[in-house]
């Protein structure tokens, strides 16, 4: 079967490798679908991952069909899922797996030469992994909420957006765009910021109601002034970097809430190193008495209310501007790298 593999640099390859083949309670599932995240993005520019292992091609957000069982899985053939984005099997045992979190499990194995990536014809996961998704959701929709819609959706969930709040993003690539289609349906009034003048420019289809440059312009200043001297409600970082993050915390209002969900790291020597931000208790949690949280995947049950959203018409599909085969890997990448589109999708058939 086919498979994407970067190496650094700015270069992918496709290569042939043999199909995988389930143990216990591990599916085969072939994808109709894969997309390209931001995380993938850091890679193939840099390439500090050991590209030698298969274990770590490309791809981790993906739906197809599950084709192929082991004896001790729990989901049939046949049966068409969206992949959760996680290149690890959960304990099953700790507090967290028993809350239905494994997302946060305490024992989470590392992912090895069997979780291979999703930019590919067919991937072994655990039936865990798998969720089951409705017939009238198609499979590039499940592609995308098993990460760039889900993870925003966690953060949005556990900060109780509704239609009386006011929402400020940070960043309007994949993820924030979903945030504000899922803000905008809640009924919230969202206000964004980004650089990037294509980006903008498609903020209204969002659900966008004001999006300010912060390079020409002052944002702090600017989102002071469109929320009547009070700050907005909710405040969500979707870009990883401290400017950003800071206008979250500066921006939001006394008492406000605040979720940061993206992640940057400044490339060292030693390897890649989270960015700092320079939040205090003292010159920001207390005096504006903050919630702040953070967002790191989806859960299951969150994956079920996304797919009743998708049915009820939540319209994360304008979410996907390209779409190209597994031979087209690298003018896939370079896409999605040069923002030239919002979220690319692979198919692995094409």
């Amino acid at each position: 079967m086919k498979i994407v593999e970067m190496y650094g640099d700015s270069r992918v390859g496709v290569i042939e490798v043999p199909e995988p083949e389930p143990r216990d309670n591990w599916v085969i599932v072939k994808v109709i679908a894969s997309t390209i995240c931001g995380t993938e993005l850091r890679s193939y520019r840099h390439g500090e991952r050991d590209f030698n292992s298969h274990s770590y091609n490309s791809g981790h957000e993906a739906a197809g069909v599950v084709v192929k069982t082991g004896p001790a899985a729990r989901i049939a053939e046949g049966t068409r899922v969206a992949v959760i984005a996680h290149m690890g099997e959960q304990c099953g045992q700790c507090w967290y797996c028993h809350q239905g979190l494994w997302l946060l499990c305490t024992d989470l194995t590392e992912g090895g030469e069997e979780y291979l990536g999703t930019h590919t014809q067919y991937i072994s996961r655990p039936d865990t992994h798998c969720i089951p998704m409705p017939d009238d959701v198609p499979f590039e929709i499940g592609s995308i909420l098993v990460d760039a819609v889900g993870t925003p959706y966690r953060a949005i969930r556990r900060l109780g957006v509704n239609g009386f709040d006011t929402v400020l993003i940070t960043g309007l690539g994949p993820l924030g765009a979903s945030a504000a289609i899922i803000c905008e349906r809640l009924g919230a009034r969202v206000i964004a910021t980004e650089p990037a003048e294509f980006r903008r420019s498609m903020a209204r289809d969002y659900g966008v109601d004001v999006a300010i440059d912060p390079v020409s312009e002052d944002a702090l200043e600017r989102i002071i002034e469109l929320t009547d001297g009070r700050g907005p409600d909710v405040a969500l970082d979707f870009t990883g970097y401290t400017e950003p993050q800071m206008l979250c915390v500066d921006a939001v209002r006394v008492g406000g809430r605040v979720g940061f969900i993206g992640l940057k790291f400044d490339e060292t020597p030693d390897g890649p190193v989270p960015r700092p931000t320079p939040i205090t208790v003292a010159g920001h949690l207390l005096p504006k008495e903050l919630t702040l949280i953070g967002s790191w995947s989806v859960a299951p049950h969150e994956m079920l209310e996304l797919f009743e959203l998708v049915q009820q018409g939540l319209p994360v599909e304008q979410l996907i501007t390209h779409r190209f085969s597994l031979d087209e890997a690298q003018e896939a990448y370079e896409t999605a790298f040069n923002q030239r589109g919002c979220k690319v999708i692979i198919d692995p058939w094409a």
